[in-house]
């Protein structure tokens, strides 16, 4: 018993990484190590979805006391490197798995390429979804956690007198009764408002928006713009573009076409203005390339090569 718990010593040392040199020479003699060696590999490779420990903590608060005790299950035995492979894994990913744990009671609705979706919320307000987006929210208790989590786009029409915040990777927005419009596609973040008002909060900025105001972020703050349009483009079926670059140009085409681009690298940053169609993709290619004056075809597989 004292000779396992020395040795569980020494391996709880190494992985702190507090061993002298003696110490390390009879644990890698003793071959210990190997096995554990393996495992922690595997557990580099892992990725952690970047997690928002405020926002995590505050929906852990909201549900603790809707979540039901798991029945006691019967103790099995486990390996002992799996076991400290375990408690390494849950230093790593601990805040990411509670809340995920706890967000398992949420609604979560995906769109596919090409298409869009509405949605109608508790109380009447409607969202309405980009290609390629994802939502989440806990619908069996809206009235109490009103909590929108979006990935993509996706434009909001919330009903006078409900409130409700929409939480992204990069940034949330806190809205009551309003129209406003999300876009958190590929690190972007973008907010537009097209009636009442919003708060917009990323890292330390944080904005109030009206009617015409958006605001984008760059090099980790809040820039404000404005404009003039009615309703988001692409909810009328088309993309405006002003000086921006065909590496993202592509991106956007691909959600909206089932189509892949193979873009040269020496493309990638010349810039584009204008306006591109989400309903033919012929038209859309020959509109963006032809002003550019460069070379296409498109294969069998519905690849466009460029040339």
């Amino acid at each position: 018993m004292e000779n396992k718990f020395t040795k569980n010593n020494l391996i709880a040392r190494w992985l702190d990484n507090r061993l002298d040199k003696d110490e390390k020479e009879k644990l890698d003699a003793s071959g210990e190590l190997d096995e554990l060696k393996v495992v922690l590999d595997d557990i580099d490779t892992w990725k952690v979805k970047k997690f928002d420990t405020n926002a995590g903590l505050e929906d852990l608060n909201k549900r603790k006391k809707f979540i039901i005790s798991p029945t006691p299950k019967k103790e099995r035995n486990i390996s002992k490197w799996l076991s400290i492979a375990a408690s390494v894994a849950i230093l790593i990913t601990g805040g990411y798995f509670s809340w995920n744990y706890f967000s398992n009671q949420t609604t979560t609705i995906n769109t596919l390429i090409a298409e869009t979706k509405t949605i109608e919320l508790p109380g009447g307000s409607q969202i309405t979804m980009d290609a390629l987006s994802t939502i989440s929210y806990n619908e069996k208790d809206w009235l109490n956690d009103r909590t929108i989590y979006l990935t993509g786009q996706a434009f909001f029409d919330v009903t006078k007198g409900n409130s409700f915040s929409v939480i992204t990777e990069s940034g949330s927005i806190n809205v009551l009764g309003t129209q406003f419009n999300v876009n958190s596609t590929n690190n972007k973040f973008e907010v537009k408002c097209y009636e009442g008002k919003v708060n917009v909060t990323y890292n330390t900025d944080e904005k109030i928006l009206t009617k015409g105001e958006s605001v984008s972020a760059k090099e980790n703050r809040l820039f404000s713009t404005s404009h003039t349009t009615i309703t988001p483009e692409w909810i009328n079926g088309y993309s405006k573009y002003n000086q921006v670059v065909l590496s993202e140009i592509v991106i956007d085409l691909e959600k909206y076409y089932t189509t892949k681009i193979m873009l040269p690298k020496k493309y990638k940053n010349l810039q584009f203005t204008g306006t591109l169609t989400h309903k033919n993709l012929k038209t859309a290619l020959q509109t963006l390339f032809s002003s550019m004056e460069i070379e296409y075809s498109i294969d069998s597989n519905n690849v466009v090569i460029i040339k």
